[in-house]
């Protein structure tokens, strides 16, 4: 558990204190994101490939009729997919990326803190919740998720806020990432 508690601590620790130091700074990355090529190509190769092995791991048959007719298959179609949503889909590509890992993420977290017997698992589970829901409504609208970025860093305030916000999450996972691997919350 303290695994996930610092690959998603950590991230936001590092956002959260660098919007809360250098809000201009943050403001400006946050607004080229949506529209970085590069970026984009990484983040959607990265989605496509966690998408195929989530379908070769999790055993769905009625999917497996299809996507295991042979060997490899799924990784075959991950690569063209990649090339395809790169050349087609380039508009807000990195939104729609990073939204699809947002749904993928939870598949893999949820099976190994199922069993974890401290109920501080549940801000695990609320955070990939919120993420899986904001992946989906970002999937389908991703200039909705633009609008909100580019409203949300108009003013040096809000994005001291936002930072101010993702850095308490930050802080939070990452010290019940430390008690976790400290073994004084299990």
């Amino acid at each position: 558990m303290s695994l996930w508690f610092f690959l998603i601590g950590i991230p936001l620790f590092c956002y959260g204190s660098l919007a809360v130091a250098k809000p201009e700074l943050a403001a400006k990355g946050v607004l080229k994101f949506p529209r970085s090529s590069a970026l984009g190509a990484v983040l959607a190769v990265a989605a496509w490939f966690f998408t195929a092995y989530e379908l070769d791991t999790i055993g769905i048959e009625a999917f497996d009729k299809f996507l295991k007719m042979f060997p490899a298959e799924l990784w075959i179609l991950a690569a063209v997919l990649s090339v395809l949503t790169i050349k087609w889909m380039d508009n807000l590509l990195p939104i729609r990326a990073v939204c699809a890992l947002m749904m993928l993420f939870p598949a893999e977290m949820f099976p190994m803190i199922r069993l974890s017997e401290t109920p501080l698992r549940l801000c695990l589970v609320v955070f990939a919740y919120v993420c899986i829901i904001t992946g989906m409504f970002g999937m389908f609208y991703p200039w909705r998720i633009f609008q909100f970025l580019r409203w949300r860093t108009e003013k040096v305030s809000r994005v001291k806020m936002d930072g101010a916000v993702v850095l308490s999450i930050g802080v939070l996972f990452a010290a019940l990432g430390t008690l976790s691997f400290l073994q004084v919350i299990k």
